[in-house]
């Protein structure tokens, strides 16, 4: 029998979690509340009726500073709709393109959290698909531990079809998929959640790998 990930489902306590997510931890230790809300694609914030709605706003808010496309569904004694939690196809590549437009779409940097950022950009023209194995075999091997979920959808020379990839740190999952339309732009777009992001040494090297560019990892 074959088993596939169907997403990330994380159950937060909503009357402790800002408690865990402002815990101090020791150097090089990771706060595990965060990175787990980091990593969600859907989160069941439980025990509402614990708290006040001004709290429960106040929770959402610090939710959404980690990880702002994440969907939040409140609840009470984990009650919770199954719809929302099966069926979510966060992994599978068909679903990128029509899931996360505005997820790609960003271009822009934000400073969600004072552990966690996002970034992403868009490069015009089409990449040489051996520099852009290279750098991603370099991206992840070095920058890894530190990248929570990266997403794009490239325009590699050659290609017919759009490549879409995403991975969580170093596990990687990419294949062609949709075809380009005729006369549609080649345009790459790319996408990170992460710690300690360099926005301009993931564009740079990125670029490097365009047709006519000239990356070699290191």
């Amino acid at each position: 029998k074959k088993m596939h990930l169907d997403g990330i489902v994380t159950l937060v306590d909503a009357k402790h979690l800002i408690m865990h997510l402002d815990e101090e931890k020791p150097e090089g230790v990771e706060n595990e509340a965060v990175e787990q809300v980091a990593f969600a694609d859907r989160i069941v914030l439980n025990k509402c009726d614990l708290v006040d709605e001004a709290h429960l706003d106040e929770v959402e808010k610090r939710i959404r500073m980690i990880n702002e496309s994440v969907k939040i569904q409140r609840t009470t004694q984990s009650k919770v709709d199954m719809d929302f939690i099966l069926g979510i196809e966060a992994f599978n590549l068909d679903k990128i393109l029509e899931m996360d437009d505005a997820f790609l779409e960003d271009e822009q940097d934000h400073q969600h959290d004072d552990r966690v950022s996002s970034c992403g950009f868009h490069v015009k023209g089409e990449v040489h698909q051996q520099r852009l194995n290279e750098w991603l075999a370099w991206l992840l091997k070095e920058r890894g531990v530190d990248l929570f979920r990266t997403k794009g959808v490239l325009a590699v020379q050659g290609m017919k079809e759009k490549f879409v990839f995403q991975a969580v740190h170093m596990a990687f999952n990419g294949a062609p998929q949709k075809e380009w339309e005729p006369g549609e732009e080649r345009i790459s777009k790319l996408t990170f959640i992460g710690k300690n992001l360099n926005r301009q040494e993931l564009e740079d090297g990125f670029k490097k790998c365009l047709v006519g560019g000239g990356y070699a990892a290191n």
